[in-house]
């Protein structure tokens, strides 16, 4: 039986593919994410950062980026294209290589929907945030009127077993999540499409500050 890692393995060894950058709403969400950083020179965690498109872009923004995947493909093109960040590949959603508060942000788009333990995710960025670290996160929408229409027109399709997505997120299983992990604030906007249609949403949590025990 493959694992995970062996299905992302080689999802990028053709060198000429396009990645996430050819998607319609990529830079809308890639600038997005960098007009919510808004203060300069931060420490950008890029999760799931495919072959690095997002990375160069935060990183020209004057961020200190590394992208991390579950992809050696993916990876291997990122530090290939992009020199201006960092590039590690990673084993899970739920372990990685860093120490404690090492990141002031974690820019996570269309990767959430893909990950079997999404609290344990939530968890692990929140360890590696600092307090009061920005978490921003794109992942397609589902609301009411929306998900009529998609069960209505096309039921098979954006549920199809054999495809990537396996969680469906909406406002309130978004929010219930971040705020079991630790996080408050949390802010929605639109990404493509007006609202109730929204392609995907784009997401704004903060961390919350541990309260310092009185000496």
């Amino acid at each position: 039986m493959s694992t995970i890692h062996d299905y992302y393995r080689d999802r990028y060894a053709d060198e000429q593919g396009p990645g996430h950058q050819a998607e319609p709403t990529f830079v809308a969400r890639v600038n997005r994410a960098v007009r919510a950083i808004a203060r300069p020179n931060q420490r950008v965690l890029d999760f799931g950062c495919n072959i690095g498109g997002a990375s160069k872009i935060i990183a020209r923004a004057g961020h200190t980026v590394t992208g991390v995947d579950i992809s050696d493909s993916a990876v291997n093109l990122a530090r290939a294209r992009v020199p201006e960040a960092e590039f590690k590949r990673i084993e899970s959603e739920v372990c990685l290589p860093f120490a404690d508060r090492s990141f002031d942000v974690c820019f996570s788009s269309e990767v959430i929907e893909h990950l079997f333990d999404v609290q344990g995710f939530i968890n692990e960025i929140h360890r590696v945030l600092v307090d009061n670290g920005l978490f921003l996160i794109t992942t397609p929408y589902h609301g009411w009127i929306k998900d009529l229409l998609i069960i209505t027109m096309n039921f098979e399709g954006h549920f199809a077993v054999t495809g990537g997505h396996i969680r469906f997120f909406t406002k309130q299983s978004m929010t219930d999540c971040l705020k079991a992990g630790g996080f408050s604030e949390v802010e929605f906007s639109g990404i493509g499409r007006a609202w109730p249609l929204w392609k995907s949403m784009f997401v704004v949590a903060r961390k919350q500050q541990r309260l310092r025990r009185k000496s």
